[in-house]
């Protein structure tokens, strides 16, 4: 999984762009537009202004609950709340304004091509993976192993939960007797 950016001036021209492989065990498109939107504001210093162009509606109507409303508890329920976490705080600690603007997606925006050139680019290319944790400004942060649980809470419990059932099931004497469990790839 990708994301990319690109930063232009008020004349058009392109002042900086940006792409990354990011790892992911529950790769989406929108997990790529969030997570990029975060490293774009990420680039931004105080008290600046930024117009976004995304071919992303979800990402839209997405932002209006998660970012222009104010907080909701209901938010950490839901996928990708690190990153619109993140997003939040960043734009309160830089004091930044956000326009969101709807582009055609797949259409004639010379803009909107060169940004997913630039995705399918990273995404061919050999390029260290960043991890989103890097960019993570969430106020409180849950890890796991040290890494970030970006998921409802109470199914990632669930899903530890069913891995240890899963575990426990094939520990059973009759299924010993065809391996350790440690040989099986439980990925």
């Amino acid at each position: 999984m990708t994301s990319a950016w690109i930063a232009l001036d008020d004349d058009g021209f392109i002042l900086e762009s940006s792409s990354v492989h990011l790892p992911s065990c529950f790769p989406s498109a929108l997990h790529s537009e969030i997570f990029a939107i975060l490293s774009g504001l990420s680039a931004l210093s105080h008290d600046s202004s930024i117009s976004v162009y995304t071919d992303c509606s979800q990402l839209v109507s997405l932002w209006t609950r998660f970012v222009d409303a104010p907080f909701s508890p209901k938010l950490l329920r839901e996928p990708n709340h690190l990153l619109w976490l993140s997003i939040r705080q960043l734009i309160i600690d830089r004091n930044l304004k956000v326009d969101l603007i709807k582009v055609l997606a797949h259409g004639d925006d010379i803009y909107n091509i060169q940004a997913d050139s630039l995705a399918k680019d990273a995404h061919s290319s050999l390029q260290p993976t960043v991890f989103p944790s890097a960019f993570c400004n969430a106020p409180c942060l849950l890890t796991f192993n040290t890494l970030p649980i970006d998921m409802n809470i109470r199914h990632f419990l669930r899903s530890i939960a069913d891995a240890r059932a899963l575990l426990s099931f094939c520990s059973m004497a009759r299924f010993t007797a065809l391996g350790s469990p440690s040989l099986f790839d439980w990925a």
